[in-house]
């Protein structure tokens, strides 16, 4: 082995080892140790946030407590998701590109197809908008940053208190 194969491999080892650090860490750090409170029947989550890490994030957290989660980059991308195949609560962020979480909102509860699915604010907009926003309609409001054990006991919550299909 000449000196440039073993430096090629030492850096392939040192890559490996560091990408393998981060989703380790990552996981670590964002891991929900508690089973889910309620029982979990191919429950989906669509995710609408416009950047990469909030959404990695969010993918992580819920798939790792065994939620289905689908991902929009805006809220356009939400909108033709959400009725195409209707989730069963939509995370919305209400500062994105293209149309932001409030807009989304509105198209959302004017749409029959779309009206009665449940819609929970998780963004870093300022305490002043979480009224608003749960004024608004949206069913809950959680702040950035945020702890995933909270994060997902206020989304077990909202999956168990929405109202049966032929309640709607």
């Amino acid at each position: 082995m000449d000196v440039s194969e073993s430096v090629s491999q030492e850096m392939l080892s040192w890559s490996l080892i560091d990408t393998l650090t981060a989703l380790s860490y990552k996981s670590q750090l964002y891991r929900w140790t508690a089973k889910p409170p309620i029982p979990l029947m191919a429950t989906t989550i669509l995710i609408a946030d416009d950047h990469d890490d909030n959404r990695e994030l969010l993918q992580l957290l819920l798939s790792g407590a065994g939620y289905e989660v689908r991902e929009a980059r805006d809220g356009s991308e939400c909108l033709a998701i959400a009725r195409d195949v209707p989730p069963d609560l939509i995370v919305i962020d209400l500062s994105m590109p293209v149309l932001d979480g409030w807009g989304v909102f509105e198209e959302l509860k004017t749409d029959q197809r779309t009206r009665t699915i449940p819609c929970m604010a998780v963004t870093a907009h300022a305490e002043l908008d979480r009224n608003e926003a749960l004024k608004t309609g949206f069913i809950a409001y959680v702040s950035k940053p945020f702890r995933g054990d909270d994060l997902l006991k206020t989304i077990a919550t909202v999956l168990a208190n929405r109202p049966a299909v032929d309640e709607v």
